[in-house]
């Protein structure tokens, strides 16, 4: 029995989960029967049928009354204040009625305090997020550590990040079965909503400069989203990013020492074992097309939480790795979101 969703907050991952789920699967691959913003309905409908990254989705959007009409399906639009006051705040009331198995909230601004008071509050019975919030019950990257779900003591449960489901599952292949003393990530980001067009104010003041005039450093949680699903990483991984003016597709350069020897040809056998077999349709083993390498915008729209650049696979003195991949930071993202939704069962 398909899961009955709700989601609250829709910017790019809030769409992007509600535009692939439709994509997926005629109808819909879940049961979203309810999604929640602070805008206008017509601006919502706008925003799913035009996309300034990918373009307009394979199925028909309108709206009628209260009800966005997606793929020939009603889904009705609630306009709720994404803000939450306090966690007794009861103003995702008006939800009940939908008898929400899952509310997925996209809009990285709750507390653990405010998703406990929603399943206290019979607002749904669990509760899925887009981020490392603190104090959840599990935080899951699909293909790596689903199976952990437990559907009687998880009911606050993180998807983890963009840059968290793609280096977790090549940290969990490389640990597994050579060991890793300690590695360093550095993320190559695309610009996020977060920055500034033009130098103005940020509590960031880097984040505070115009994003189309400068590749930007900054601090990225994607350490700490791998260590939570890898718990035997802990202490052992170190991160930084850097922000750039394109659109879309991440690069995460990954410098590892490792706990053994080994070698490129192992290293090779390895990932691409698990990109036909365990990991299948989570990484992918890139070699380029017709003996050339590809840009980052070739990845647009790749549904791989890591593509493995094979050409700049390296290692050096044994147990000294050198790797980069590409993710899809949004649309790759928004697939490990479905899927993991696809993990979770509910207790009747």
């Amino acid at each position: 029995m398909s899961l009955n969703v709700g989601i609250v907050g829709l910017g790019r991952i809030g769409r992007g989960v509600l535009r692939g789920n439709f994509a997926q699967s005629k109808g819909g691959r879940f049961n979203i029967s309810v999604v929640c913003d602070v805008m206008a309905i017509d601006h919502v409908a706008y925003l799913l049928a035009n996309d300034s990254t990918y373009g307009r989705p394979p199925f028909q959007v309108d709206c009628e009354g209260d009800d966005l009409i997606l793929d020939g399906k009603r889904v009705r639009y609630q306009r709720v204040d994404r803000r939450r006051s306090s966690p007794d705040d009861d103003s995702f009331g008006v939800l009940r009625q939908f008898n929400l198995d899952v509310l997925f909230d996209a809009t990285g601004t709750a507390t653990i305090n405010d998703f406990r008071s929603l399943i206290v509050q019979n607002v749904a019975k669990k509760v899925l997020c887009t981020w490392n919030v603190s104090g959840c019950d599990i935080s899951l990257v699909f293909g790596v550590n689903s199976q952990s779900y437990d559907p009687i003591r998880h009911d606050v449960i993180s998807a983890s990040t963009c840059t968290g489901n793609a280096l977790a599952p090549i940290c969990h292949v490389l640990d597994k079965h050579i060991g890793i003393d300690y590695a360093r990530a550095i993320t190559i980001h695309p610009q996020l909503s977060d920055q500034r067009v033009l130098d103005g104010y940020h509590a960031s003041s880097q984040l505070g400069r115009g994003c189309a005039s400068s590749i930007i450093p900054t601090s990225t949680n994607v350490g700490k989203s791998t260590t939570l699903v890898l718990p035997r990483l802990q202490g052992k991984l170190e991160a930084m990013s850097y922000r750039v003016p394109t659109a879309i597709v991440s690069v995460i350069d990954l410098t590892a020492t490792l706990s053994r020897k080994t070698s490129l040809e192992e290293c090779v056998e390895l990932f691409e074992d698990y990109a036909n077999k365990q990991l299948a349709g989570i990484i992918y083993c890139d070699y380029g097309a017709w003996g050339h390498q590809k840009a980052s915008i070739d990845y647009m729209e790749t549904e791989y939480s890591s593509i493995l650049l094979m050409h700049h696979l390296t290692v050096s003195q044994g147990n000294q790795l050198g790797l980069a991949l590409m993710h899809d930071n949004e649309h790759a993202y928004c697939c490990r979101v479905l899927d993991v939704l696809g993990v979770i069962q509910i207790r009747k």
